[in-house]
């Protein structure tokens, strides 16, 4: 693929280097239960309830990992719903792709 005829936004990459300030990112990521709320989330925006419903993860085990993920940058609130158990933050995946770059820039996986 000729990436001058085919740019690559790069607003949707996430790139950080192997290292400790990595390590946040990759802690949120290798909890139990964080792919499979992206891989909804991925499907559909939905409500920390609904992604209860739909992974069969306990409600508050799903609000903390969600809330983990937003502040990893993988997750962002998307709407904000009114309904009967009152108003609640409506989720998606922040369009962003995750990669890992040696400190000296030469090897990207």
């Amino acid at each position: 693929m000729d990436c001058v005829s085919n740019p690559v936004n790069v607003d949707k990459f996430l790139i950080l280097p192997i290292s400790e300030g990595s390590r946040t990112v990759t802690e949120v990521l290798s909890r139990e239960g964080s792919f499979r709320i992206l891989e909804v989330l991925s499907e559909d925006l939905l409500s920390v309830r609904e992604i209860s419903r739909k992974t069969g993860l306990p409600f508050v085990d799903v609000e903390a990992k969600v809330m983990a993920l937003m502040e990893s940058d993988l997750v962002e609130v998307k709407n904000t719903s009114s309904g009967q158990e009152g108003k609640e933050d409506i989720y998606g995946p922040a369009n962003r792709f995750v990669a890992f770059s040696s400190e000296d820039k030469s090897m990207v996986v």
